[in-house]
């Protein structure tokens, strides 16, 4: 069998590009590639180049990390119109998704063409990496094969999320009435597909609901279960995050702003650790706060947990459920987190993570870890006892393939 992926996330370094939503399409991948052969199309930024010479060079670099033959496609965004009136784009963006611009960068006549030259190589089933993913899908008239929709986020739930932090009520209006546009294309999306993956009982259950579809099945994200760690003794508080993504960067402004001075008040010993990609886009980047260390991408996650006695989630958009918090969990290491933190995650509150959604109860239950030994050996090794059991990433991978497997075989039946 031959499988189409396609995805707009294009990891420019195979070695730091390692967040969330490329373990995600990993994932993805690895359980495909036991099963198929492999042709990958990528829709790509400006500054990647997409010569010959280049997607040769790179399909050999992609083939290497991954273990598997991959035959690879590159295809650029389309250049988002530059439409002066902020009314005029939202009335144009309104009627379709495909002219809101980050949908509308897969959505061009060449993009869609790209697509359409994959299909000529008849791959059995083609599997699809998050809506944006799908314009293509959903704009071509030509025949498709089974499809397989991997909506790990649920955009109209982070998108309605994100509407909080914007600035104005005018602001507001004009992107809430973008709203219909996202959930009328993720319903034909769903429709198409024979199969649409979500990363939690939750938000398959809402869907299900709200759809009224029954081909809605829930593949959590999962993670490697790496050797057990002590709990150190220094009271050290670790946020982990690419600041590429909007929510980790507010995350990390609500955590240093808002509930690190309750902390460091009371222990004015703790240390507060920053980690991961593009620390620079947070705002207190160079301000030199007390206490807080930007150490950037770390790629020894290991040494960096060794070091960690907490880890803090206090995201508050977005949507899906955080690889943060497995991979912390599946280390031993205790969490304080959010609600729209620790959402979609099977994780008991005050038994294997702790949920607060304001800074003073946040920083109180931060405080109880740091100076409790007991209390955060207790929750980190339950969290850990569950994650083991749910999100291991060998099962969850097996429970891909089967699915797949079975879906085809039973098509051809």
């Amino acid at each position: 069998m031959r499988f189409l992926l396609v995805s707009r996330y294009f990891p420019e370094n195979l070695t730091t590009d390692v967040h969330g939503v490329f373990k995600r399409f990993n994932t993805l991948l690895d359980a495909i590639k036991n099963i198929a052969d492999i042709d990958l199309l990528y829709y790509v930024p400006e500054n990647i180049c997409v010569s010959k010479n280049e997607i040769l060079r790179l399909e050999k670099e992609f083939s290497n990390h991954f273990n598997v033959s991959i035959k690879l496609y590159l295809c650029k965004y389309l250049k988002a119109k530059d439409v002066r009136s902020r009314i005029k784009r939202t009335v144009k963006s309104i009627l379709s998704l495909h002219n809101l611009p980050f949908y509308q960068s897969t959505s061009g006549i060449e993009q869609v063409m790209a697509f359409e030259r994959c299909l000529k190589k008849q791959p059995d089933a083609v599997v699809v990496h998050r809506l944006v993913s799908m314009c293509p899908l959903l704009k071509t008239k030509q025949k498709l094969p089974p499809i397989f929709f991997d909506l790990d986020d649920i955009e109209h739930i982070a998108f309605l999320r994100g509407l909080r932090h914007s600035k104005g009520f005018l602001s507001k209006l004009l992107n809430l009435l973008l709203v219909p546009a996202i959930c009328i294309s993720e319903y034909r999306a769903i429709k198409m597909a024979k199969r649409t993956f979500v990363c939690s009982e939750e938000d398959q259950r809402y869907l299900q609901t709200i759809w009224k579809h029954d081909g809605i099945l829930n593949i959590p994200n999962a993670v490697e279960i790496p050797p057990v760690q002590k709990i150190p003794s220094s009271p050290s508080l670790l946020f982990l995050g690419t600041y590429k993504h909007r929510p980790n960067v507010q995350a990390a402004e609500f955590l240093i702003q808002k509930i690190w001075p309750l902390i460091r008040k009371k222990l004015p010993s703790a240390n507060l650790i920053i980690a991961g990609s593009s620390p620079e886009r947070i705002s207190m980047y160079k301000k030199n706060v007390p206490g807080v260390e930007f150490v950037g991408f770390v790629e020894n996650l290991t040494e960096l947990y060794e070091n960690t006695r907490v880890v803090c989630v206090p995201v508050l958009s977005g949507s899906g459920t955080r690889i943060k918090i497995l991979e912390a969990a599946s280390y031993g290491k205790p969490i304080v987190a959010t609600e729209v933190g620790a959402e979609g995650i099977d994780l008991k509150d005050n038994e294997q993570i702790l949920i607060r959604n304001y800074p003073e109860p946040f920083a109180s239950a931060c405080i109880e870890l740091l100076t409790e030994k007991n209390r955060c050996e207790e929750i980190g090794q339950s969290a850990r006892s569950l994650i083991s059991r749910k999100y291991n990433r060998n099962a969850v991978i097996t429970k891909i393939k089967d699915l797949i497997s079975d879906e085809l075989l039973y098509a051809k039946s």
